[in-house]
């Protein structure tokens, strides 16, 4: 047992004050901060290979089923005359106004432009001859026919 001084002063101090250097054999043999106590390297562990997501498909086309066939600019207004080449209805719309989730941007001239987000369309009136079809003839005859001068080529 140490003296009652050593305890004293183990009190006061570190603990360890009060252990004869000569019970610390193990401590002398492997010293805590010597560098041959240092910790194992860590393993490494491979991540196992896992495949690569495809890349995101790419968002469908969104088609246009119209067909310019007539444009009015003013001033403070403008529309494009279109023609839906799948019920063949008769649209109108004006700069700013949504068909099928498509914006007619901008209408210039003998063309007009639609933007569906990312996408642009631009719709030009056909050439002579070539005019959408309604009920089985083009517009051009259909003027003809009804003895007018409004037909694609007519500005």
């Amino acid at each position: 047992m140490p003296p009652p001084s050593i305890r004293r002063e183990a009190v006061r101090g570190n603990p360890l004050w009060a252990i004869p250097l000569a019970a610390l054999s193990t401590t002398r043999e492997r010293p805590i901060f010597a560098p041959s106590r240092r910790p194992p390297p860590p393993v490494v562990v491979a991540a196992p290979e896992s495949p690569m997501p495809p890349p995101p498909s790419p968002p469908p086309k969104v088609e246009l089923h119209l067909s310019l066939v007539g444009t009015v600019s003013g001033g403070d207004q403008s529309f494009g005359l279109f023609i839906d080449q799948a019920s063949k209805a008769v649209l109108r719309l004006k700069v700013g106004e949504y068909y099928q989730d498509w914006r007619l941007r901008s209408v210039h001239g003998r063309e007009a432009i639609l933007v569906h987000g990312e996408l642009s369309e631009t719709l030009k009136f056909p050439r002579p001859g070539e005019g959408p079809l309604i009920a089985g003839y083009t517009l051009a005859e259909s003027a003809a026919r009804r003895h007018s001068s409004h037909t694609p080529d007519y500005d």
